[in-house]
């Protein structure tokens, strides 16, 4: 699979039809004026979202301990295990799932993570690699998900992250899921 029949891939999916960020209300102001940036890239313009970040204090020193920081994380679902731990941490009061064109895949520099980013042993590979060892079946086409197997795959699908490097611009911000 090219990143191009991907990209049609996920836009003709019943599925899901973008790439997904997961975020708190609170960053929608900053959002809508500056777009996703990477950690790495707020810590340099001095300013940090004031009340919701997704990571803990332990995430965030392992972003940047791997050389994940530059990046902007993106989900594949909008089931991604991390919201939920955010969630019910309270770090994210108010979250929500942003939607991103899959064009996205198409920045400079973009990877994808066999697994959460930051994590030791994590495989990341350029978008034209990965593309070619994505389980994309069952993330985007109907599956028998009552399967055990499915159910398997799909699970270990949704802990991919898409890495964008330093900014999802504005306009590949498709809304609010």
């Amino acid at each position: 699979m090219t990143v191009d029949e991907l990209i049609e891939k996920i836009k003709k999916s019943t599925q899901h039809n973008y790439l997904y960020h997961f975020t708190d209300e609170a960053n929608f102001p900053s959002i809508s004026a500056k777009g996703l940036l990477s950690k790495e890239r707020m810590r340099a313009e001095g300013w940090w979202p004031p009340l919701a970040t997704g990571g803990n204090a332990l995430s965030h020193d392992l972003d940047t301990h791997r050389g994940i920081d530059p990046y902007v994380s993106l989900c594949l679902t909008r089931s991604h295990r991390m919201k939920f731990l955010a969630q019910k941490d309270g770090r994210l009061p108010n979250p929500r799932y942003l939607g991103i064109h899959p064009e996205v895949l198409k920045i400079e520099g973009a990877r994808i993570a066999f697994g959460v980013a930051n994590a030791n042993g994590v495989e990341i590979l350029p978008v034209i690699e990965a593309v070619k060892k994505l389980d994309a079946e069952v993330l985007y086409d109907r599956t028998n998900w009552s399967d055990p197997a499915v159910q398997q795959r799909l699970q270990a699908a949704e802990k991919l992250e898409v890495l964008v490097p330093n900014c999802v611009p504005i306009e590949l911000i498709a809304g609010v899921f």
